[in-house]
């Protein structure tokens, strides 16, 4: 019965036991603060993980519209589509193709900023109406092969084929 004996204030059982519990209390609140430590680092990532994510998707779609914006949609679609490698160009062989440049001839010199025409504001809105007329001509299914290019200046390109 000699190992039973224990030195010091260890040899109370009531002692023992609340030393014991203590010890359990405390390696219990320091789990405690680690587990919420990483709950709430978990949150951040997830939160940042989260804001990244819509970063992306919003860039995507930018992108996407700006594909969209300057190419023909068939041509945007073969440019968005997931599955390609940076060798894979888009070229298509067509028979019988157009590119139209429409230009209003001395522009430049018919523009001028005066007070008859409010500082050149009525050239320009006879500019837009004429852009916006093709545009709503190129708008009709009877058109709806002609694909607008762009406009610079003065001059409206469209192609078709």
């Amino acid at each position: 019965m000699a190992s039973l004996k224990r030195p010091g204030i260890l040899k109370d059982l009531k002692t023992m036991g609340s030393v014991s519990l203590f010890i359990f209390f405390i390696t219990l609140l320091v789990l405690s603060r680690q587990n919420e430590y990483y709950c709430r680092l978990d949150f951040l990532w997830k939160n940042k993980f989260k804001k990244e994510r819509e970063e992306i998707e919003t860039m995507e779609n930018l992108n996407r519209l700006l594909l969209e914006n300057v190419l023909p949609a068939h041509v945007a679609e073969h440019f968005l589509a997931r599955n390609l490698k940076n060798e894979d160009l888009y070229h298509q062989s067509y028979d019988c193709v157009c590119v139209l440049f429409a230009s209003i001839p001395d522009f430049k010199e018919f523009y001028t900023e005066s007070d008859v025409n409010k500082e050149g504001l009525e050239c320009l809105r006879l500019l837009n109406e004429i852009i916006a007329d093709f545009d709503d001509l190129l708008s009709k299914p009877k058109f709806s092969g002609v694909e607008k290019i762009k406009t610079i200046g003065s001059t409206y390109m469209a192609a078709t084929g």
